[in-house]
């Protein structure tokens, strides 16, 4: 997956916004290579994707190690 500046004069494919595309995610395979994004659609999905995906605190990922040591 890549994302890169749109080159193209586009709509922005999310839901119902009227936007024009700023940003264009492409992917390796599947039948739509492309999905068009503007900003304001794309921080929202950020928004969204971190409130559902919550990274690992970096006291929990150290707790863990150190109990897989061995002495």
């Amino acid at each position: 997956m890549e994302i890169t500046e749109c080159k193209h004069s586009v709509k922005c494919d999310l839901g119902a916004c009227r936007n024009r595309a700023t940003r264009s995610v492409k992917f390796e395979n599947g039948i739509r290579h492309t999905l068009y994004m503007c900003d304001k659609c794309m921080n929202e999905l950020y928004a969204a994707i971190g409130e559902t995906i919550v990274p690992k605190s970096v006291e929990t990922a150290k707790r863990k190690t150190e109990k897989g040591k061995t002495k």
